[in-house]
């Protein structure tokens, strides 16, 4: 019988998919990014490497700006960070693979260029000798922060020498916005109007049928299921 069921239900199952038909859904492989692919920084724990481990953390990439990718790795990037301009020094390392969100577009302003003066007092200097200095103003290219306890320094480019310095009062930047910009021209509320594709917008006909298909199912293997009526009296043999 289930046999039956199964021959007479499977035609109508089938004229059903015929007029709905499912759409595929295919498995896709992540396609590592290319190299020279971008990659914005999101969070605020993203070190700069020099070598690819963790104990060879340099600095904290800063947040919103981005990395220019040279190789790609599941674990550790290789990259590029800052230009060769404005007294700037590109430096070529590494970054966490989990730090680093990448995107299919070019930023018009990928890196942080930030300078900010630093002063230093010269001791036991004549003071009224104007022949002599006592007191030093040299310029730096910050790069980013690192922290040492409640400390925090800055890592910085102080002429041709990178090193170390405390961190500034006051020493802040602005935020880069064209990750942010970029989420809005993709959000969803711009594509509220966008129609769907053919196969999947359903007319009135389509689901009227379905309506009557599906009600025509439960009577039709009631048919198939039903015993057969016996006779309201014995036959005599």
């Amino acid at each position: 019988m289930k046999k039956i069921l199964f021959s007479a239900v499977l035609p109508l199952l089938l004229f059903v998919h015929s007029f709905f038909p499912t759409a595929t859904l295919k498995a896709k492989a992540e396609t590592p990014p290319a190299s020279g692919a971008y990659a914005c920084i999101l969070t605020d724990a993203a070190f700069f490497y020099t070598a690819a481990e963790e104990t060879y953390g340099l600095f904290l990439l800063p947040k919103t700006y981005y990395v220019k990718l040279l190789e790609y790795r599941q674990d550790f990037c290789k990259i590029e960070y800052q230009a060769e301009s404005g007294g700037a020094q590109k430096l070529i390392g590494y970054a966490k693979t989990q730090d680093l969100t990448f995107v299919d577009y070019i930023p018009a302003r990928p890196y942080l260029y930030y300078t900010f003066e630093v002063r230093y007092k010269i001791e036991n200097v004549p003071q009224g000798n104007s022949a002599f200095l006592n007191e030093l103003v040299i310029t730096c290219v910050y790069y980013g922060d690192y922290k040492v306890g409640s400390q925090t320094y800055c890592y910085v480019l102080r002429g041709e020498e990178f090193g170390y310095i405390p961190k500034p009062t006051g020493l802040s930047f602005e935020e880069n916005t064209e990750y942010a910009d970029y989420l809005k021209s993709k959000s969803p509320t711009a594509s509220e109007d966008t129609p769907l594709p053919p196969e999947q917008a359903n007319s009135p006909a389509q689901i009227a049928i379905l309506i009557t298909l599906c009600l025509l199912v439960p009577v039709l293997a009631a048919l198939i299921l039903k015993p057969p009526r016996r006779p309201p009296y014995e036959e005599e043999i």
